[in-house]
């Protein structure tokens, strides 16, 4: 696969912890706080991040019809993006009523259920969804689907935390963020055109640094990004919003700092950027 195999089980559980304090520290009116997710408090985004999860356990773990396809038998002719919106959406307020004691609770069972099933599944065992996210269209390997859900709850959790103003995230949740965002960087440049053995090297200050290396017409990660032809530079000032879309297209443009073969890096930005910060 285009960027390489990715094994995060072992960030899994660390977020789910980082997210269980913080919301355990939260008001009354915390709760009830407006979010980047312009039709959800810091509620409504909480519980969307339990549905995300207990879809994820029905359909992947259990093999049940998946919540999204029975939405769209009431809703036929509708785009894959509206069924979404709609299914989160009917989620969301359906899920409104339960107490913030047991949105907790279940949060806590449900990652624990979750992270078990990852660990046991295999990386490379082919799953019955692609991951859109890695610009794939066929079943991909379940390692994908780890990485996505990953970056989901990473940006979620960052939208509750510049919601109630608590601390960004840090440390070693920054770096497997980071880590994710290299992988989606190289599947991304699938069509992205370049000499055979052409290099980018991706840096989140702070979190790490990567490299990008076009080979057999992929692009694949490697290691720290050493002596690449194009580097690509996250100021930590704005790390964390980038990799949880929290900045705009325009200003993080502006805090790049880019070295070695400009065309080459902004080329290959061209393609991911919009992807990177997309709501």
């Amino acid at each position: 696969m285009p960027g390489g195999l990715l094994d995060v089980t072992p960030a899994l559980a660390p977020e789910r912890a980082a997210l269980l304090e913080l919301l355990r520290g939260l008001s009354a009116q915390d709760w009830e706080r407006p979010t980047e997710c312009p039709e959800w408090t810091v509620k409504g985004l909480v519980l969307h991040v339990l549905g995300d999860d207990l879809s994820l356990l029905w359909r992947q773990r259990d093999a049940s019809l998946d919540g999204l396809t029975l939405y769209a038998i009431d809703h036929p002719g509708v785009t894959f993006r509206a069924l979404l919106d709609g299914f989160n959406e009917q989620w969301v307020t359906a899920s409104t009523f339960l107490s913030v004691e047991l949105v907790l609770e279940l949060l806590r069972s449900v990652g624990e259920w979750s992270d078990s099933f990852y660990r046991e599944v295999g990386l490379d065992t082919v799953a019955r969804e692609s991951v859109g996210l890695f610009a794939n269209s066929e079943p991909s390997p379940y390692w994908q689907v780890m990485a996505r859900e990953y970056v989901e709850r990473f940006v979620h959790q960052s939208q509750v935390r510049r919601a109630v103003g608590a601390p960004e995230l840090e440390g070693v949740l920054v770096t497997w963020a980071a880590r994710v965002t290299a992988h989606l960087f190289a599947a991304w440049l699938v069509e992205y055109s370049a000499a055979p053995g052409s290099t980018i090297g991706f840096e989140v200050e702070g979190a790490g640094s990567w490299t990008l290396r076009a080979h057999d017409g992929r692009w694949h990660v490697d290691g720290d990004s050493g002596d690449a032809d194009a580097l690509v530079t996250i100021p930590v000032v704005v790390a964390v919003r980038a990799l949880s879309r929290g900045v705009a297209l325009d200003e993080l443009w502006d805090q790049l700092v880019i070295t070695g073969d400009a065309s080459l890096a902004r080329g290959a930005l061209d393609t991911f950027l919009p992807l990177l910060i997309q709501p």
